[in-house]
């Protein structure tokens, strides 16, 4: 009897990372995936990145404001249907993510990367922060909401990251996506730059000063061709504006970067980025030649407990040898 899986995928990345895992781990048995969206962009990338594999049942969860406020019903009319799972795959800890790996019950309940979120959630696990977040009320009992976090005493983690400095008691399975990295041929490498979008302008930094920072990455990077990968949220309208006005590239692929480079047909000599952890899986995945975060002046930020966050990720980025480049 083949062995099921159940995949959780709340964002695109966390549906490559849940087919990796699926390939790891349960290759020759049946894989359920329901995907859970918000808007049309996460829907259509979604569809892209399940071209990639051979599902046994597709299902489409949209967190729309009926279905937040039904979330258990509509959930478990789909669970119900399966039992004896082996493998729950998921990228994300919240109420419905929560209720869902209850209601599933697996054997095996694996977390995967879905980039900064993944070191989020493990500093959550170290200091015991769920237990504040998630309680079963009565209310909850009430409308059949299983929040229970004993799933997390047992969770395996499947990560392309390094979270030793978080101490922590569970399984750490090392994702080194070697089942993707079977199907990537050498690909010719241009004398080109990505640079990774991050949906950070009026957020994080205003439009003027990310336009300096556009202006000022084509001066430092004069010797290539720059290319802009836009954010999935980023407004691709302002972009191709701007794009003209200071001369460089913009390339809205129709999947994951991840996925894009290898359809392309050809790799980047290096890629660059404000703040983005797909730098670290892609250099990895194509082995590019260089990656470097474009340092920004914190004192540009709009929120003042940004500048902490952002010295943490500096401090970050130190340790694992990426080069900041300062271009003011």
């Amino acid at each position: 009897m083949s062995k099921v899986s159940i995949s959780l995928a709340r964002t695109p990345f966390q549906l490559f990372n849940c087919i990796e895992a699926i390939k790891e781990f349960n290759r020759k048995g049946s894989n359920i995936v329901i995907c859970i969206y918000k808007n049309e962009v996460d829907r259509k990338l979604f569809n892209e990145i399940l071209k990639e594999y051979l599902w046994t049942k597709i299902y489409f969860f949209k967190l729309d404001t009926i279905n937040k406020l039904f979330f258990p019903f509509i959930l478990n009319k789909i669970l119900k249907r399966y039992e004896k799972i082996e493998f729950c795959f998921f990228g994300l800890i919240t109420s419905y993510i929560v209720h869902s790996i209850n209601q599933i019950n697996a054997k095996n309940n694996i977390l995967i990367d879905d980039g900064n979120e993944t070191f989020l959630i493990a500093n959550n696990i170290k200091n015991n922060k769920y237990k504040d977040k998630f309680r079963n009320s009565l209310g909850n009992k009430i409308l059949g909401i299983n929040l229970s976090l004993d799933f997390i005493i047992e969770l395996k983690i499947f990560t392309f990251f390094n979270l030793d400095s978080y101490f922590l008691n569970n399984v750490i399975l090392k994702n080194n996506f070697n089942n993707f990295k079977e199907s990537i041929d050498t690909l010719p490498e241009e004398k080109e730059i990505f640079f990774i979008g991050s949906n950070l302008i009026d957020s994080y930094i205003s439009k003027q000063y990310f336009e300096n920072i556009i202006k000022n990455v084509i001066e430092y990077y004069s010797d290539y061709k720059i290319t802009y990968i836009p954010h999935r949220y980023e407004d691709l309208e302002y972009l191709l504006k701007i794009s003209e006005k200071f001369n460089f590239k913009i390339k809205k692929f129709s999947t994951i970067l991840e996925l894009a480079i290898l359809q392309y047909g050809r790799k980047p000599h290096g890629l660059i980025s404000i703040r983005s952890t797909a730098l670290e899986t892609i250099g990895y995945l194509y082995d590019i030649d260089f990656l470097n975060i474009i340092q920004i002046d914190t004192e540009m930020l709009l929120k003042k407990e940004q500048v902490l966050e952002y010295k943490n990720l500096y401090k970050n980025y130190k340790q694992k040898n990426i080069s900041l480049i300062d271009i003011t």
